[in-house]
């Protein structure tokens, strides 16, 4: 069937039968059928309704229609086992090119609906795809970032008393657990500025700690989509909250917080001893991760009279995370260049023992 009397047969027969239609027609293209030559365009006027000729005022689904789509979205991805066929669906519904596609305020917002339903559901399929989505779009692109402003709304701030769905993920789908924390380390950065940091919600907090905590293996799920490139994973952003948090005062800080900045702090050191077994020799700690941690430090430091046992609290977290990472081969600094960007660090005990032994290795 050519296209056009394809598409004039979905305009006749219209929502919801279209939709599903269009699902079967990508999946056969995905599975290397006919793709033809609009199956973007299909998507576009039969999934989200926003077709290329629309007029300005066009309004497309209505609430209850949405809802609709929303449920026939789910059922569809629940009922497939082929993770890779269903990820290449997902990316032809779902994916913006990093926010290049005419759509992608559009398609940002239904994901981040279809999302927010499937944490509540725990289904594991579109939270997979969701994860592999975030992949490909990159971990710092607008879309990405919109998307999961939008899930810590939801659960954070909205619906607090659902936090404990949210909370269930980790063992729903791990790999959409680890990018969901590693974007959040991006979204709330503990800087040495007031007016540039920003804490993270001491609920979200204490939901990624025990996820940390719990399972050593959350920070490394996404090691399996990365094979050949750079790692990605939240481990250099929680180190930076750990090490700093001590000296970036938050007005609405709790002792209960510094000791679930502590339970994150061993969370991290157990993902970096796990990660022998799981990639041995993966650079998780980049050389720029620590050259910013130790600049971040050395500002806070300055700033920071009378706070002796906070730096050395910060100082010491920090050589502790060095001396594992040195240790499981995750950094490609040895000790020799340590020492050198430790220079203008406060003494510590900890990281003077690090540093004086084991030559430059």
């Amino acid at each position: 069937m050519k296209m056009p009397s394809l598409r004039d047969s979905l305009a006749y027969e219209g929502f919801p039968q279209a939709t599903r239609r269009v699902l079967e027609h990508v999946e056969a293209s995905c599975s290397g059928g006919e793709a033809g030559t609009n199956l973007g365009a299909l998507v576009e006027e039969f999934v989200h309704f926003r077709p290329p000729d629309a007029l300005p005022h066009h309004t497309g689904l209505n609430a209850l229609q949405e809802l609709q789509l929303l449920q026939i979205l789910s059922d569809y991805f629940g009922a497939k086992t082929n993770v890779g066929l269903a990820r290449q669906v997902f990316m032809v519904l779902f994916g913006t090119r990093g926010g290049a596609d005419r759509l992608t305020d559009h398609k940002v917002k239904l994901l981040g609906k279809l999302v927010s339903m499937c944490i509540a559901t725990q289904h594991e399929m579109v939270l997979d795809c969701t994860a592999y989505w975030i992949l490909q779009e990159g971990a710092s692109t607008p879309p990405v970032l919109t998307l999961l402003t939008s899930i810590i709304q939801d659960y954070c701030m909205l619906m607090p008393g659902t936090l404990d769905t949210l909370q269930r993920v980790d063992k729903t789908s791990p790999s959409f657990a680890c990018q969901f924390v590693t974007i959040v380390t991006s979204l709330y950065q503990l800087k040495p500025d007031a007016a540039s940091s920003s804490h993270p919600p001491p609920s979200l907090l204490e939901v990624i700690a025990e996820w940390v905590a719990g399972n050593p293996r959350i920070c490394l799920a996404s090691l399996k989509d990365t094979k050949g490139a750079v790692p990605v994973t939240p481990i250099p952003g929680l180190c930076h909250w750990c090490v700093k948090s001590p000296l970036v005062r938050n007005p609405e800080s709790t002792q209960e917080e510094a000791m679930i900045y502590s339970k994150l702090h061993l969370g991290i050191l157990q993902s970096l001893l796990t990660a022998q077994n799981v990639a041995p020799n993966a650079k998780l700690l980049p050389v720029s991760a620590v050259e910013e941690m130790v600049s971040d430090l050395r500002a806070l430091v300055q700033t920071s009279e009378g706070q002796g046992d906070a730096v050395q609290l910060a100082v010491e977290r920090l050589a502790q995370v060095m001396q594992v990472a040195m240790a499981t081969g995750s950094t490609q600094l040895n000790r020799k260049q340590v020492a050198g960007l430790y220079g203008q660090l406060p003494e510590n005990r900890l990281l003077s023992l690090i540093l004086s032994y084991g030559g430059e290795g």
